[in-house]
């Protein structure tokens, strides 16, 4: 099997992780934000259908007191806006401001420059091959924690 060298894929992702918050860092300063504040808003913006904290906890595996810091502190800077659902009061709907969209924006250029560096040296074929083996590894890994 496999699992020996599997070891190498923790250190690779978190190589990956720290290179790509460096990358990320001049957004953060330019518009005073913490990396949790700017994953909260790239979130947002990337995936609009996924609205809510719970949904940003979830899917990107932040901590939930993280998640709310984040979102309070955006809050108070005015980049986004809360929206209590008529159904149910206790949920909250997240919605970027102006200035939140514009910081996604700033964000997604950075995101762009990084991942078209990372992938440069890939084939479409090899992209492809790649992402369908890291979704087949995240689906094992989310059937881990059923």
């Amino acid at each position: 099997m496999l699992t020996h060298n599997a070891i190498n894929y923790f250190d690779i992702m978190g190589k990956a992780k720290k290179s790509y918050a460096r990358r990320m860092e001049p957004i953060c300063s330019r518009w005073g934000l913490t990396q949790n504040e700017l994953d909260v808003i790239l979130f947002l913006h990337n995936n609009p259908d996924f609205d809510r904290a719970v949904d940003i906890v979830e899917r990107r595996g932040i901590a939930k007191s993280h998640v709310s810091l984040s979102v309070n502190a955006l809050e108070g800077k005015e980049l986004l806006q809360r929206r209590f659902s008529p159904e149910d009061r206790r949920t909250a709907h997240l919605k970027l401001t102006e200035t939140g969209i514009q910081i996604a924006r700033d964000g997604q250029k950075a995101q762009k420059a990084y991942f078209d560096r990372i992938f440069a040296d890939l084939t479409h074929e090899e992209f492809a091959a790649w992402r369908a083996i890291m979704e087949k590894v995240c689906c094992n890994i989310a059937n881990l924690e059923e």
